[in-house]
């Protein structure tokens, strides 16, 4: 080994000795970053610059050695960023300046007994939208429509198509009947990780999320939280604390999330009430980088974010973001990617990560097919929403308040606004359940079979549990209702669907139990509470009649 890289590998080791901070549940995987940066080629990166995570216990092993820490600056690498400090437990990013190449440090950095692994900082990009301006500042065809009072609620045929836009009615999320449940809460808060957003446009300043333990414009962090006048978010790739959407597709998303509804201005979001924060980690250009996505997701976090809505990513796979967003309690809503192909075979990330807080994201269009730009996979892709000239907001510096752009970038906030509506009805939801919830009550649709994980579209009607029904509760064969819940303890005794609760109900719990473990949700059916069903459910519920 070249005397200069052997050098160098020692102190990125010792550096280790610096780190402080909890440990984050990492995203498991088998290959190396070595291997996956060989199979990346294309994947651009940041030249210079490595994110290393080291093992748990390096601390302690370095200090039984009577090691201590060096400065690294003058053997030609410094540490960039301490994410230990974020929540992310021996994470570095480090900037390479001596002579030695990114591929070179990752390859002596895993052959370490003291790292987990090194990986490039790589350069994360939009799921690039086509936008559409023209027109788009003049109000719609209202005549038809008489809720909400938004003036372009017309042209908003994701959220109800009468085929106003040559679509077919009906194509849509269903979200007229879904307000009649609920509109959303201000308790509620998405964190909107883009290129900013334009957190005084008319139509989204009521719902922005504002930092409550920061005093504006005092030069002072109020709360600790290490970043200074963070009274709307931050900005993580200029790193300052202004982050103004200085390229439209942050708040484009953040409209189709929570524009205010029924205000009498533009549009209306899924969600009328919610909070969003805006984090910037994206330039205007839409380009940013892993190192500032982790001090978002970070940030996010110790914020208290709900949900982190992701309208961005590429094919390369960064095992520290995987980490960043396993670390956290939050729905993720991805972007499946514009490339329209299929993610089982070519994977994009992050909406690949197998993590049960992620959703990945197609695009419908207005007659509920799938546009030829959105990719899918049968078992990479989860659900599909409106994403094909969808109206929403823009900020008013660049030009016009309201744009149609198309791009699964426009479907993932429509997943977050329905994930920020079922958190306001029920906030008990866990990420895992929340997805489940939004998968089992889609609308099944021919396009999207064997192209996604549920087969359908999103229906915000369903998931909310209109109509009577109860999500992911269907009728069990030969029957023509769907049990229900009699006493409202989360367990369905009636398994008929007649409105009571007898011996028929148990005959039938017996007869198709197997049937129910397999297509009906466990813990609606699980009456002895041991977390499967099976015969002794059928004793109990046989007890309770």
């Amino acid at each position: 080994m070249h005397d200069a890289h052997l050098r160098l590998l020692i102190h990125l080791l010792l550096a280790g000795f610096l780190l402080s901070g909890f440990a984050v549940g990492a995203y498991a995987d088998e290959s190396t970053a070595l291997d996956d940066l060989k199979s990346q080629s294309s994947a651009p990166y940041v030249p210079g610059e490595v994110i290393v995570k080291y093992k748990d216990g390096t601390v302690a092993a370095l200090a039984a050695e009577g090691t201590g820490p060096v400065a690294l600056k003058a053997l030609g690498a410094e540490v960039a960023t301490d994410f230990s400090a974020e929540g992310l437990d021996n994470l570095q990013a480090l900037d390479i300046t001596g002579p030695i190449s990114v591929k070179e440090a990752i390859a002596e950095l895993e052959n370490s007994p003291y790292v987990a692994y090194a990986e490039p900082n790589y350069i994360i990009s939009l799921s690039l939208p086509e936008t559409d301006p023209a027109g788009s500042d003049e109000a719609g065809d209202f005549s038809a429509l008489t809720f909400p009072n938004d003036p372009k609620f017309a042209d908003q045929w994701g959220l109800s198509n009468t085929g106003q836009t040559g679509g077919v009615s009906g194509a849509d999320i269903k979200a007229l009947k879904g307000w009649e449940i609920a509109k959303g809460s201000d308790t509620i808060v998405v964190a909107v990780l883009d290129t900013g957003v334009d957190y005084t446009h008319p139509d989204l300043a009521g719902n922005i999320w504002v930092n409550p333990g920061e005093i504006p414009n005092n030069g002072i962090d109020d709360d600790g939280n290490g970043y200074v006048d963070d009274v709307y978010g931050y900005d993580f790739i200029n790193n300052d604390n202004d982050p103004m959407d200085d390229n439209g597709h942050g708040t484009h998303c953040a409209g189709i999330i929570g524009a205010i509804g029924n205000n009498g201005i533009g549009v209306a979001g899924v969600t009328w009430k919610v909070k969003i924060m805006p984090l910037k980690f994206l330039r205007a250009d839409g380009t940013g980088d892993t190192a500032a996505s982790l001090n978002a997701i970070a940030y996010a976090r110790r914020m208290g974010a709900d949900i982190i809505s992701c309208s961005w990513g590429g094919k390369a796979k960064s095992q520290a973001l995987g980490d960043a967003i396993a670390s956290t309690n939050a729905l993720f809503p991805c972007a499946a990617g514009n490339e329209g192909s299929d993610n089982d075979k070519t994977p994009h990330y992050p909406s690949g990560f197998d993590l049960p807080q992620i959703i990945s994201v197609a695009a419908s269009d207005a007659k509920d097919g799938i546009p030829a730009f959105s990719n899918y996979g049968a078992t990479k892709v989860d659900v599909a929403a409106p994403g094909d000239w969808i109206m929403s907001t823009y900020p008013t510096s660049l030009g016009h308040q309201y744009v149609k752009m198309k791009g699964t970038s426009m479907a993932t906030p429509y997943v977050s606004g329905l994930a920020a509506l079922l958190l306001a009805k029920e906030p008990s939801l866990t990420p895992a359940k929340l997805k489940a919830r939004i998968m089992d009550t889609v609308d099944k649709l021919p396009a999207f079979a064997g192209k996604t994980v549920s087969g359908g579209r999103i229906n915000v009607y369903k998931a909310l549990g209109g109509g009577g029904s109860t999500p992911g509760v269907i009728p069990i064969p030969g029957m023509s209702k769907p049990p229900r819940d009699l006493n409202g303890d989360g367990r369905y005794e009636d398994l008929n669907g007649n409105g009571r609760a007898d011996y028929s109900d148990v005959v039938t719990f017996f007869k198709y139990m197997d049937w129910i473990s397999k297509n009906e949700p466990v813990e609606a059916f699980d009456f002895s509470g041991n977390g499967r069903i099976d015969f002794t459910d059928v004793v109990k519920l046989f007890q309770s009649i």
